[in-house]
């Protein structure tokens, strides 16, 4: 494997960490969405507290942020689930994609399990968004798009520093 090629795996690595962070941007406050709740290792049931990380800008009142926990414990026990098993099929993908031998049934097939259920969480990721928008002044809504719009273009920047990275050798 040459130089030329290692980098353009790298890249295409990069690249992905870039969709991730899309993916990731679009789960949270930031995206004009909710972030999915995640568990804490003592309470199943209860959203993990970096779920507040987007919405600190926003300066909720109290009752906001007890809103928006509550919204967020009453999808824990579908969303959560549903995370787990994203993470693990896209595991999966991962693997058929790296595999010593092509098979582009096998590959073909896990991207249609991780776009099934990926379309599963987001609608998921929609009611949720939709209900917390719902405790939001226009204001705090106004500012989440300015946040997403930020979001944004940093990932534009990040795939155009790839791009040109790879335009160089």
């Amino acid at each position: 494997m040459n130089w030329k090629q290692l980098k353009a795996i790298s890249a295409a690595g990069a690249l992905s960490m870039a969709m991730l962070a899309t993916g990731v941007a679009q789960n949270t406050p930031a995206g004009n969405s909710a972030q999915a709740p995640a568990t804490t290792t003592t309470d199943s049931n209860a959203p993990a507290k970096g779920h507040m990380r987007g919405m600190e800008q926003l300066n909720l009142t109290d009752q906001q942020k007890a809103q928006v926990n509550t919204i967020l414990r009453s999808y824990q026990p579908t969303a959560g689930p549903l995370i787990r098993e994203v993470v693990t099929e896209r595991r999966a993908l991962r693997d058929a994609i790296r595999a010593q031998t092509i098979d582009e049934t096998a590959i073909r097939a896990q991207v249609a399990k991780v776009a099934s259920l990926e379309a599963d969480l987001a609608v998921q990721r929609a009611h949720i968004a939709h209900d917390i928008r719902a405790v939001l002044t226009p204001e705090q809504i106004q500012k989440l798009k300015n946040m997403q719009t930020a979001a944004d273009a940093r990932v534009d920047g990040l795939l155009q520093r790839i791009a040109n990275s790879i335009a160089t050798d």
